[in-house]
């Protein structure tokens, strides 16, 4: 259909004068403004063309709009506009008018083809520019695009000085790694000088007692020599021979007093290089040296959640706790004795290493969570079913784990200075990670405090659960409590909460208040480098005894410490135990250097 009459665009690439002109007319080369417009045949019209049209037979029936009637839209304007945009569906056509209603540009051949727009009120694109020049949307949209400008420029800086800071933090951090690692090579290369002196001066020690030893065997041998030349030379002279034999008897008897001395002393001191287990542990450290982390933690909302959560099991938690201290206290392995039953393999397809389970926590009757140092895992083991029913990926390599409220374990990560919390719901998932400090090793809670252990220097927090410290103790009026205090456990006593703590050098328990204040070390000869210890109840404690090769139990309201298992039952550098009253069975984990056989299992003994 043909564009409403008198408003086509003479050429899509050139002007045309918004200019509306009687169609008929037109047609004859003469230019009338129209009085009336034919919908119908969609014509502008003169008056004489209209009184024609409407006694013409085809269109009589039309009705047309009358000059006085007609929307101010369809009025002439002025010569001097000129429209360039042509319609996307009639590409011929100039845009010239807009739909209010629909907010649409519109061409003629729009206007006309589309009843769509025959109830709406639509106007010439000449009539409303004049408006819009100073109107509100103008005004908005020119405030809009001011204030876009602006913050793109903004945004533009800011990310230009992101990309300096990017670079200079680049330099900065390689300048720490290189500072960091130069001080390592230079402590590395002290204690290298330091046992190459010791070496040489365990050498210069031995050579000096030997070479003093040489002299003296020497000056023997020739004094024995001469006493033999001086009686072969007087055989012919039976006076001379007694004399000199009586003296030589008496001179012999003291070569030999010398010589049994040579015997006693030749013995010299021999020694071997034990590697430091912090470096070999280094050694299998994926993140030796250091590791990038953001400055601002994420986890704001996943600490809330687990802070509400933790509240919300509060209740049932101490409920819980003093259940399970009703419960233990009539347990009494003082009597007891065990049976070894299979060992339990919880080596799995996904570990790329043999085990090193340092730490196990009963989750449940059935349930026992491991530690597993070097697949840097936590793994969930059924004792009913003897597998590894689950396990959780960790960024470090763990050390310890406790038990919290709301389904949850806590576990450190000593070399990342780090404690990562664990949901035991349904499935193990990692959850919040909090910076504590690096060395964190022993663990524990209590009142919805975190007590953790330290190592180099040697030291025991309380925290609150986002790491923030309470209170310390390292030191009491001795000097220095703690050398390596590896493991801790909180019990119940009562109403009062008690903290142990066990120290590998020293071999000691020390018992602590809640409030961090010294109560009782224990100590015995029996215990040697103690590690993990876990309660029994009836103030009994069970130890492990990692160079003693045995596990022990503590009674607590004597300080007497008795062995329950040893090598004979194949104990063997044990790092953690735990006692199950449900099923009357001790787990046990060992992890002699390169034994997988006793690596990669947990020990198992029946209460007889």
């Amino acid at each position: 259909m043909d564009a409403i009459a008198g408003r086509n665009a003479a050429n899509a690439n050139e002007s045309a004068p918004d200019t509306t002109y009687c169609k008929p007319c037109s047609e004859d080369g003469k230019k009338f403004p129209p009085e009336a417009f034919c919908p119908v045949c969609n014509e502008f019209m003169c008056s004489s063309c209209a009184r024609v049209h409407t006694n013409m037979t085809l269109t009589k029936n039309h009705t047309l709009q009358e000059n006085s009637r007609m929307s101010p839209s369809f009025c002439a304007g002025s010569a001097d506009e000129y429209f360039t945009g042509t319609c996307q569906l009639h590409g011929k056509e100039f845009l010239k008018y807009y739909c209010l209603h629909h907010e649409q540009f519109l061409c003629g051949d729009c206007l006309a083809v589309n009843e769509v727009h025959r109830s709406c009120k639509v106007e010439k694109i000449s009539q409303l520019d004049k408006r819009y020049n100073d109107g509100a949307e103008y005004n908005s949209l020119k405030t809009g695009l001011g204030v876009m400008l602006s913050d793109s420029e903004n945004y533009l800086s800011f990310i230009r000085a992101t990309l300096k800071s990017v670079d200079e933090e680049r330099s900065i951090h390689i300048n720490e790694l290189r500072t960091f690692r130069n001080e390592i090579n230079q402590y590395l290369d002290k204690r290298e000088k330091e046992l190459l002196e010791e070496i040489d001066q365990k050498v210069r020690q031995s050579k000096t007692l030997l070479n003093e030893l040489k002299t003296k065997v020497t000056n023997m041998k020739a004094a024995t020599e001469r006493l033999k030349s001086k009686l072969q030379a007087k055989e012919a002279n039976s006076i001379q021979l007694l004399i000199v034999g009586k003296r030589a008897i008496k001179e012999l008897a003291g070569l030999q007093t010398a010589l049994e001395d040579v015997n006693r002393r030749r013995a010299v001191p021999r020694y071997i290089f034990q590697r430091d287990t912090a470096i070999e542990q280094l050694l299998a450290s994926r993140t030796a040296i250091g590791r990038l982390e953001e400055e601002e933690s994420n986890s704001t909302l996943g600490q809330q959640q687990r802070q509400q959560e933790a509240e919300q099991q509060k209740q049932k938690h101490t409920h819980a706790l003093s259940q399970t201290a009703l419960f233990q206290s009539s347990a009494d392995l003082s009597q007891a004795t065990f049976s070894s039953q299979p060992d339990i393999q919880v080596k799995t397809s996904a570990d790329i290493r043999d085990c090193w389970l340092t730490s196990l926590v009963l989750f449940s009757k059935n349930r026992i969570l491991l530690a597993d140092r070097l697949n840097e895992t936590v793994k969930l083991l059924d004792t009913k079913t003897n597998m590894v029913v689950q396990e959780v990926k960790l960024p470090g390599q763990p050390w310890d784990l406790c038990l919290l409220p709301g389904d949850m374990a806590a576990v450190t990560l000593p070399w990342l200075g780090m404690v990562q919390f664990v949901s035991t719901k349904r499935k193990c998932s990692l959850l919040d990670i909090v910076k504590v400090g690096v060395n964190c090793y022993g663990i524990d809670s209590c009142d919805d405090n975190l007590i953790v252990s330290f190592i180099s220097p040697g030291k025991v927090v309380l925290m609150d659960m986002h790491g923030k410290m309470k209170k310390s103790v390292n030191i009491d009026s001795g000097g220095n409590m703690f050398q390596y205090p590896t493991y801790l456990t909180v019990t119940r006593e009562g109403q009062t909460a008690a903290i142990y703590i066990s120290d590998l050098v020293s071999s000691t328990i020390t018992k602590l208040s809640i409030a961090l204040k010294v109560v009782q070390t224990f100590k015995d000869p029996v215990l040697s480098y103690s590690q993990g210890i876990s309660p029994v109840g009836n103030n009994q404690l069970l130890l492990c005894g990692k160079v003693s090769d045995n596990i022990l139990l503590l009674d607590t309201s004597t300080g007497n410490m008795t062995q329950m298992l040893g090598k004979e039952e194949g104990i063997e550098s044990p790092y953690s135990v735990a006692y199950c009253p449900q099923q009357k069975r001790v787990f046990v984990t060992c992890s002699p250097s390169n034994r997988p056989e006793m690596e990669n299992f947990v020990k198992v003994f029946d209460l007889v």
